[in-house]
């Protein structure tokens, strides 16, 4: 029973270990097996619910690192090219090139961080549920032992859990109620501000967004360093950017 159990799914198993045990020759054997189990099978379940977190963590820690360089670095280059505009042509060029290339890169980089987290978080789910069947494997376990009075080992009997519920970290719009009304209750001014707060815009998602637009304004800044014969593209008179007067002496 012990190695065809591990090959089936938890609700699968549950109906053969409830079939098992209800049967009037079930012996005190089969009841420790079915009981060790169990109790490995939740134990397995634990540690890889435990490592999906944590690997989620560590994603979007490292996606802050990561972005914070790429920021740091299109600052450096933004002052560059504020530095050599009008001065060496080539040089304004190759700098909008270089940061055209580190933006499409920032986007890509913070995409993927995206998708391992999301890879992590339906990893938790599903450790979720496979831990919630198990942990009613474990409560029909203890009523039957104790329903038939099997005189199994005490070490098994102790380990078996008797809690009945599981807290799903998560699930989509689970505290969005209360959020809501935390929300209006502690700032009941900032009525515009809390409607931002509950559209859930995605921390993970804006880095992407951000390499994006800056990939956009390096793509038009690398417009604007040549001329191609034939093609007359300027920039609108309307723009005049921060005008600098002369002081009068």
């Amino acid at each position: 029973m012990g190695d065809d159990s591990e090959k089936k799914f938890p609700q699968d198993y549950l109906d053969d270990m409830r079939g098992r045990l209800l049967r009037k020759n079930a012996g005190v054997r089969e009841a420790e097996v079915a009981v060790t189990v169990a109790i490995e099978e939740l134990k397995a379940w634990k540690a890889i619910y435990s490592e999906c977190v944590k690997q989620r963590g560590f994603e979007i820690a490292q996606l802050i690192q990561r972005n914070n360089f790429f920021m740091i670095f299109q600052g450096v280059l933004f002052a560059g090219i504020c530095q050599s505009a009008a001065m060496v042509p080539v040089v304004s060029m190759i700098i909008c090139l270089v940061g055209l290339s580190s933006s499409l890169f920032q986007a890509a980089m913070a995409a993927g961080a995206k998708y391992w987290q999301e890879h992590w978080e339906v990893s938790t789910r599903e450790a979720e549920i496979e831990m919630t069947l198990w942990l009613m494997a474990h409560r029909l376990l203890r009523t039957q032992v104790s329903k038939r009075k099997f005189k199994i080992r005490g070490d098994l009997l102790d380990r078996l859990e008797m809690r009945r519920t599981v807290v799903h970290l998560f699930e989509d719009n689970k505290n969005r109620e209360k959020i809501s009304k935390t929300l209006r209750k502690s700032r009941p001014w900032a009525k515009i501000m809390n409607i931002i707060i509950m559209m859930r815009f995605s921390a993970s998602r804006i880095p992407v967004y951000v390499g994006l637009a800056f990939a956009v304004a390096w793509f038009v800044l690398f417009l604007c360093t040549f001329r191609i014969e034939g093609v007359e593209y300027r920039v609108p008179s309307e723009v005049t950017g921060f005008p600098i007067t002369e002081l009068k002496k």
